[in-house]
């Protein structure tokens, strides 16, 4: 049986997500196991402006507890991005079908209903000497934006 961690709410800050990014890219090119990021645009919806307000928090939470804790989850601007350590196109995939279809149901706030709309890119390395941070994010940057094509709860893996 599979233990998950929860981390709540916690997210990581970009510079802390850089470092950490930077490690996972040189184990899999010294140790060549996949490597998968995921960039996400999260926009929220609600009745008022007071549920509104506590969207990004039901959104860090409900993020947190479907990923693994080796998942290393970060905000990104005013998106998230997802590296996931020893995953590969087809991991990726799983993590988009899970995040859309916990996404998809409306979330109860005491300050009333909150949905979110998802776009996802993703990209996937089998890792290796051949892996290049630049890479992962122009495959994915380039994956979100034709998701955001596709429109709401959607999402687009290159490989």
């Amino acid at each position: 049986m599979k233990k998950n961690l929860s981390r709540g709410e916690e997210i990581y800050g970009e510079d802390v997500f850089e470092i950490l990014f930077q490690y996972e890219i040189s184990r899999s090119k010294r140790y060549p196991s996949p490597l998968a990021l995921l960039q996400i645009e999260m926009t929220p919806t609600a009745m008022n402006e007071e549920a509104l307000t506590g969207a990004i928090t039901v959104f860090t939470t409900a993020l947190n507890s479907h990923l693994r804790s080796v998942d290393i989850p970060s905000k990104n601007g005013s998106g998230f991005r997802i590296l996931l350590p020893s995953s590969n196109e087809h991991g990726a995939r799983v993590v988009c079908d899970r995040l859309l279809s916990v996404f998809r149901n409306k979330f109860d706030t005491p300050n009333g209903p909150v949905a979110f709309s998802l776009q996802i890119g993703g990209t996937a390395h089998n890792g290796g000497p051949a892996i290049k941070r630049e890479e992962l994010i122009n495959n994915a940057e380039e994956a979100l934006r034709q998701a955001k094509l596709k429109g709401a709860h959607s999402y687009i893996v290159l490989a």
